[in-house]
């Protein structure tokens, strides 16, 4: 299942602040993806040529995402596009 049917699937929550910042397992269920792929993406993605890792923070030892970096990261995969 592509990430996007992923997304699809969930009941939106329209309450839901986009400047919101979720950390690593949030954003993992959010996007509907591993942990470990985000990790391995964050380190690998660009260098191996695939699919980029989304946008994240880092403040002191921890990794953030922010909701509207997700959901912007989303709508730019390609429908070819496989994770």
């Amino acid at each position: 299942m592509t990430i996007k049917k992923r997304i699809a699937a969930q009941k939106p929550d329209l309450n839901m602040d986009t400047s919101l910042m979720l950390k690593e397992q949030p954003a993992a269920d959010y996007i509907g993806v591993s942990t470990s792929y985000l990790r391995k993406s964050r380190c690998q993605g660009a260098l191996r040529h695939e699919t980029p890792a989304p946008p994240f923070v880092k403040i002191g030892g921890g990794i953030f995402y922010r909701v509207s970096d997700l959901k912007a990261w989303v709508d730019g995969l390609t429908s070819k596009q496989v994770i």
